[in-house]
């Protein structure tokens, strides 16, 4: 029973373990095909905008112009380098390279034939061809986009861009296993550790090979079986041994796992580590083992207690009860009091929770609060980008209508510009008015500070304040994102009220930090605060501000907060004037540190 009980475990615990990886591996999977799918999208439809420019079709109409030529090429190296592409050309009937982006260079594609690379042929059909080869040329790999140019409904040339490859293979590298893309025939095309690279899942037929070599794709000497014992094309959710990047050279096994991209005829794989998972199902089986072993021990010793016990409870059994008659006389009193216990505890917890809600209620009617303060200006930051946008849009409309593209492009741009500014504030707002969770857990400071100062920039610019915010980065207290942000809004919304009739207004935020704590100093360069009111800043509805410019609760809640946070809010004026509040809050590990 030891055994076989031992064995189950470690069978289900196996399962599960690997089940857990499995779905995990799957979401990223799934996670590293549309980041595939936004690379490829990102270049797809420029060969197609570039085959529409009149000068491209001029050009192919007439190859022999040098100042057609000339001005193509300029395009061209203007194009590819807004695009991020690695070249960008264009052919003639005869697949000739007459004009390209890298024609002043050692390298230029400008006089070299293509005609045997399929993305030339499919274009030439009408449609947009696509490959991935290794350049003549250049002697890198990239994927092409080939598109047609037509004139009067003859196709007369390609356009054809070339994309790079290094970019998204460094986002491929970052995962801890291996993620790697097979094109139709096998060949590894991308892969996220580099000697995994131009490597096939099995051998290549004798026609794949006299494929490539035709179409000139890739050198047949580098397609080398990939260095991954137990790797099958079509299989998938089998156990694999390879040595990926970070392994220090030792093998390692992994789950492999793929998916298709039909499109592209592609297939996404991914590599997912199994590292420590026998170790674990070993540890919990010997521990289901050391359970039973112990029940059973337990059982027999109680078995033996219970034959000495029976001839006790016989001698027992009559003081036990006069024992009872006795405990039910003092039940009946203790059950009376228990009852009373009972509705004062609940009485109480009921005073708790509705002290605890009013609490919140009070910090998010203070926020909503500090937004209506705020709306002229928040007003303002939204109406000016509005009529920015109004202008810069009837403007480009104008250099649409005059054929002036250029200036067209940069007031689009200038627009996507201005709204992503609104659409950051906005965030904000939505982030600072949702009604805060009670929970504590650990908060990056900076990030507090600074969605903080975007909320009040508006407010900052009007009262003309300069505000030196020194905390250092990755700084990680433990709190709550949206209470902390409220309580530096009180802080600094009062700092900028106290140095309203200073000529120079100066707020300082700066760290002080032990081993255990972290100290945030909110100081200002005002007239500080009376000796005689130090004592009630911190009582509720306590103001020294006039009618109408708020009830006093800001800093009574935001010193409850830092109570609920295990920390302090004090106060203090400065020796070189101008007063400081101190925020002490407790020390967290690094984000990822708290998560483990």
């Amino acid at each position: 029973m030891l055994l076989g009980a031992a064995f189950w475990t470690y069978e289900r615990t196996e399962r599960g373990l690997l089940a857990e990886r499995r779905i995990a591996g799957e979401a990223k999977l799934a996670l590293y095909g549309e980041l595939l799918r936004g690379w490829l999208g990102k270049y797809r439809a420029l060969p197609s905008i570039y085959a529409h420019e009149p000068d491209v079709v001029a050009l192919l109409r007439d190859t022999a112009d040098a100042g057609q030529t000339a001005d193509v090429n300029a395009k061209l190296e203007r194009w590819n380098a807004t695009s991020g592409a690695s070249v960008t050309y264009i052919l003639d009937a005869q697949g000739v390279a007459v004009a390209a982006s890298n024609w002043n260079s050692e390298t230029s594609f400008i006089g070299t034939s293509y005609s045997f690379r399929p993305y030339f042929r499919q274009a030439m059909r009408g449609v947009l061809g696509r490959t991935f080869a290794l350049g003549t040329v250049s002697g890198k790999r990239g994927y092409y986009f080939a598109y047609p140019v037509q004139d009067n409904g003859r196709i007369i040339g390609v356009v054809a861009v070339k994309m790079r490859v290094d970019t998204i293979e460094q986002e491929l590298r970052l995962d801890t296993g291996a993620v790697f893309v097979t094109d139709s025939d096998g060949i590894v095309i991308l892969a996220g550790p580099p000697h995994w690279r131009m490597k096939t899942l099995g051998p290549l037929t004798r026609e794949t090979l006299r494929k490539i070599e035709s179409d000139r794709l890739f050198p047949t000497a580098m397609l080398r079986p990939l260095p991954v014992e137990g790797m099958q094309a079509s299989a998938q959710d089998t156990k694999v041994t390879a040595q990926p990047d970070r392994s220090g050279g030792a093998k390692m096994d992994f789950l492999h796992l793929s998916q298709p991209m039909p499109t592209e005829r592609w297939r996404v794989h991914l590599l997912v580590e199994t590292q420590g998972i026998g170790r674990q199902s070993l540890l919990t089986a010997l521990l289901a083992g050391l359970a039973i072993l112990t029940i059973c021990l337990a059982g027999l010793l109680l078995w033996q207690r219970r034959r000495r016990m029976i001839g006790l409870l016989a001698a027992r059994e009559e003081t036990q009860r006069e024992l009872e008659r006795t405990v039910s006389e003092r039940t009946a009193n203790l059950r009376e009091s228990n009852l009373q216990l009972e509705r004062q505890v609940r009485e109480r917890q009921q005073a708790e929770d509705d002290l605890r809600r009013t609490q919140s209620e009070l910090i998010q009617a203070g926020k909503l609060a500090a937004l209506g303060q705020m709306s002229a200006a928040l007003s303002h930051e939204f109406n000016q980008p509005l009529a920015a946008i109004r202008t810069y849009s009837d403007n480009a409309v104008a250099f649409l209508d005059r054929g002036r593209e250029e200036q067209a492009s940069e007031n689009l741009a200038r627009i996507s510009r201005l709204t992503e500014r609104m659409a950051r504030l906005s965030k904000h707002l939505t982030s600072f008015a949702r009604k805060p969770k009670d929970t504590i857990e650990p908060v990056l400071l900076d990030t507090v500070l600074a969605e903080t100062l975007a909320l009040l920039h508006a407010r900052i610019e009007g009262a003309g304040a300069r505000i030196e915010a020194h905390l250092p980065p990755d700084t990680v207290v433990m709190g709550g994102q949206t209470r902390l942000q409220h309580v530096f809004m009180n802080l600094i919304g009062n700092a900028l009220d106290a140095t309203a009739p200073v000529a120079d207004p100066v707020i300082i935020v700066r760290l002080e930090e032990t081993d255990d704590t972290v100290r945030i100093l909110v100081e200002d360069n005002g007239p500080g605060i009376a000796p005689d009111i130090l004592p009630s800043i911190f009582d509720p509805f306590f103001s020294t501000k006039g009618p109408g410019k708020g009830l006093g609760l800001g800093l009574s809640i935001s010193y409850n907060i830092m109570r609920d946070f295990d920390g302090s809010l004090q106060v203090e004026n400065r020796a070189e004037g101008g007063a400081r509040f101190i925020v002490t809050l407790g020390r967290a590990a690094t984000l990822r540190e708290a998560a483990e």
